[in-house]
């Protein structure tokens, strides 16, 4: 598997239903493990919001270094850039191509003997200066966030004499690059004068992330109530997949639902109000589609669609209120989580003028990984139209 999505934790209920569900319902019972001090198995690194993805390292089959986007890799065309004459070959945007050459100047001065990918942070041009509090930052956006590093201090100057910057999150193992599957843990690298790279792992050696014992009881009891919701909507959950058609499948369009609550700010707290809503929203898209088609047959067949689907919604809707009610135990641990994990201080990080966390966490056990992402960067990347 190649780390090119990686799904939010609340939405593998709606992927892979009720194994999904209890699978999030694991790793969330591992996190309380983790914040409690005791024994997990998981694997946490924090996400940077840095673009592009770079896979680079060493070709298995040629032995000679490479960089590029996720398309290397295509199944059809891998776009793999050895030299900047694949660079010009590959990509056509002007901006990607001096961020690719520069990694391909600078990043084999790490040495990397394998395959692993990461996020650029910053190349040539990227970085600005700024005060903030009276006191003289450097900073880069490479996405959404933008990032702030005293000069004063060891990351900024390490910041201000590289060339580019990138933190890595992934290493590939495989006989070749196509082949190759990803095991979700960062790569410790030592930076460079030309490159600077944060380390990606997360680490809390003080403690400082743990529950107390009032957080401890308070987010057991909201997995549990997760658990049981789970379990009566389960039903619901292993056949919705089979509903609908391309567009219209019923997960996708759960996932539309609730990436709109998201957009607009809104919360959703009352499940039964929400069940009608979300019929609302299925009943408008397919008046929209129907209103785009000029043949009868084609308006016919997707009146029939919706007259299935809103019968399959009213069929369903205690699973449906159970679906929505897992939905938001889920997320209201997540952000649990992450609020105990933001107590851990990193760089600085702005959406816009305004302060704000980072972007989020990757969770990973037994090579299974999921996104733990703060509910106000996630609305700004559906607004940046990033999922």
């Amino acid at each position: 598997m190649k780390n090119t999505h990686l799904e939010h934790l609340e939405d593998e209920i709606l992927n892979t239903g009720t194994a999904g569900g209890f699978n999030v319902v694991s790793v969330l019972r591992s996190f309380g493990n983790m914040l409690t001090g005791n024994k997990s198995d998981l694997s946490v690194t924090t996400k940077w919001d840095g673009a592009p993805a770079i896979i680079c390292g060493t070709d298995p089959v040629t032995g000679r270094f490479f960089v590029g986007t996720k398309s290397v890799f295509n199944k059809i065309t891998p776009k793999i850039c050895y030299d900047d004459v694949d660079v010009d070959r590959f990509y056509q945007a002007e901006i990607l191509r001096s961020k690719l050459k520069d990694c391909l100047k600078y990043l084999p001065q790490l040495n990397i003997k394998g395959i692993v990918q990461g996020d650029l942070l910053f190349s040539s041009g990227d970085k600005k200066y700024a005060s903030i509090g009276g006191h003289r930052v450097i900073t880069f956006n490479p996405n959404a966030i933008t990032y702030a590093v005293s000069c004063k201090s060891n990351q900024g100057i390490s910041v201000e004499k590289a060339n580019i910057g990138i933190v890595f999150h992934t290493v590939y193992e495989g006989s070749t690059i196509q082949d190759c599957k990803a095991v979700y843990k960062a790569p410790l690298f030592v930076g460079t004068e030309d490159i600077f790279i944060p380390n990606a792992n997360f680490k809390d050696a003080q403690g400082i992330s743990r529950f107390d014992n009032t957080q401890k009881i308070k987010y057991i009891a909201t997995i549990n109530r997760a658990e049981g919701s789970l379990k009566r909507a389960s039903r619901f959950l292993d056949i919705m997949h089979t509903h609908g058609q391309s567009r219209f499948l019923m997960p996708i369009l759960f996932k539309q639902f609730f990436n709109t609550q998201i957009r607009t700010g809104k919360t959703i707290v009352n499940t039964r109000r929400t069940v009608a809503q979300f019929a609302k929203f299925y009943s408008d898209k397919l008046d929209a589609e129907i209103n785009t088609k000029t043949s009868a047959k084609g308006k016919a067949r997707y009146k029939q669609m919706k007259l299935e689907g809103l019968n399959f919604i009213s069929r369903y809707q205690n699973e449906i209120y159970f679906t929505f009610a897992s939905y938001i135990s889920i997320r209201d641990a997540k952000r649990m989580v992450i609020a105990q994990l933001n107590k851990v201080g990193q760089i600085r990080t702005y959406i816009g003028n305004t302060p704000t966390t980072p972007e989020g966490y990757v969770v990973s056990t037994n090579n299974y990984a999921l996104k733990f992402v703060d509910d106000d960067f996630r609305k700004a990347n559906i607004l940046f139209g990033i999922q």
